[in-house]
């Protein structure tokens, strides 16, 4: 079974990596290094407003859906819950948004001159939440044809459009792709019945939204955005701190070694949630555990190894394909940046039993020891060793990260599951 998720996958990251390969080299081309660095404040700044309004929901609505696909009346039930509750926070964020657009675009972006980025992404908020949401939704009823079908119009509009935007708007165009193309995506997926019929079933549903439904998933709401709050703010703050220590060129380089990691990191991170989420989700002993990533890891780890080392050869090659030569000189982070991603990718692999058994106390310490020590290993090393000293906290962190996960599942996974 894991052969045929990690194929399915496979094909869904090319499209994702075709599509991130044309925008990561417009934008080194057109916007170099600090036009990388403010993009990336960008990024951060949504990945933390949609893991309150959308991505918190992530991790509940794979494994209900997942645990009650058969059963049609409460299926209906979660879905509307989950739709009606998320649109009803994105509004209010949304609202936040456009009223403290000009402050956020002075810190954020360094130019009060594109407050209206912030303001159009709060009017768009609802829309782009509903467009994650259907990825969640198609993911936990496994309708794999369908979701490889959004996913790959999502790639295809996103490699267009930004592409556009950037050639004919430089900097400008880069933030406001970053903005539009999720609202775009959702309304493009009512082109598949299926789509429509799920949200036809929500505004039939719309009396039965069950708050206790919502109760029952708020942990993972609010795991989901402690976490995404925990990871933005860091890297915000980490790369302002560059920025104001090394300058705004320096920031963008290490931006352009996140957005490197970033073509391979996607690629576990839909297999975390395509298959690895729903396994552990659905098991109720800790021999069926042991078994699962018994299977998991027997081909992970060697595949990532090898594909780790290619990576590592063609690091040159990598830097002239997707980037520029103005950032070839990230060439000499490369070993720091796979041995940190590697160990992050297998402790990933074992926390999302965090998420499949609510295991929220220990989810909460080891995603504090992963991202604060990250911060401040970077503020102490960037004193010493300059950027490098980022990736030498990044390594520390992971392995710290590691053994903190480790442990805690090792101690107290038979507090979870019955032990036949």
């Amino acid at each position: 079974m894991f052969l045929k998720y990690f194929s399915y996958n496979a094909i869904l990251v090319v499209g994702k990596l075709l599509s991130s390969f044309i925008i990561s080299k417009v934008s080194a081309v057109y916007l170099g290094p600090s036009g990388y660095a403010i993009v990336g404040n960008l990024k951060n700044v949504i990945q933390a407003i949609l893991g309150v309004s959308v991505s918190g929901f992530e991790s509940g609505v794979i494994k209900h859906i997942a645990e009650n696909k058969k059963n049609d009346k409460l299926l209906n039930t979660i879905i509307s819950s989950v739709v009606v509750f998320s649109v009803a926070i994105a509004i209010v964020i949304g609202i936040v948004l456009f009223f403290f657009a000009n402050i956020l675009s002075e810190y954020i972006l360094k130019d009060t001159s594109l407050a209206s980025i912030f303001k159009l992404f709060g009017c768009l908020l609802p829309l782009t939440s509903l467009n994650f949401l259907v990825v969640y939704i198609l993911n936990g009823k496994q309708k794999l044809n369908l979701y490889a079908k959004i996913i790959s119009i999502t790639n295809v509009l996103n490699a267009f459009l930004t592409f556009l935007l950037i050639y004919y708007f430089d900097l400008h165009g880069a933030l406001l792709a970053s903005v539009i193309i999720p609202a775009i995506s959702f309304l493009l997926s009512f082109l598949f019945k299926e789509i429509r019929i799920i949200f036809f079933t929500v505004y039939k549903n719309i009396k039965n939204v069950s708050m206790t439904f919502i109760k029952s998933i708020s942990i993972y709401i609010l795991m989901a955005s402690y976490s995404s709050l925990l990871i933005s703010i860091s890297y915000l703050l980490i790369r302002n701190e560059i920025i104001g220590k090394l300058g705004i060129d320096t920031a963008g380089l290490w931006e352009a070694m996140n957005k490197i990691s970033m073509f391979y990191m996607v690629f576990f991170s839909s297999l975390f949630t395509l298959y690895l989420l729903p396994q552990l989700a659905i098991n109720k002993t800790i021999s069926g555990y042991y078994s699962i990533m018994k299977s998991y890891f027997k081909y992970l780890i060697p595949l990532t190894c090898v594909g780790f080392l290619c990576i590592l050869l063609s690091r040159s090659l990598l830097i002239k394909i997707f980037l520029t030569d103005a950032f070839q000189s990230i060439e000499q982070f490369f070993y720091l940046q796979l041995v940190a991603d590697f160990t992050k990718i297998i402790a990933f692999s074992l926390a999302y039993q965090f998420h499949a058994k609510k295991m929220v106390k220990f989810y909460f310490i080891t995603d504090a020891i992963l991202y604060i020590s990250f911060y401040l290993l970077s503020l102490c090393f960037i004193r010493y060793f300059d950027l490098q000293g980022v990736f030498y906290a990044y390594v520390i962190s992971t392995i710290c990260y590691l053994v903190s996960v480790s442990l805690f599942i090792f101690f107290n996974n038979k507090n979870y599951l019955e032990t036949q």
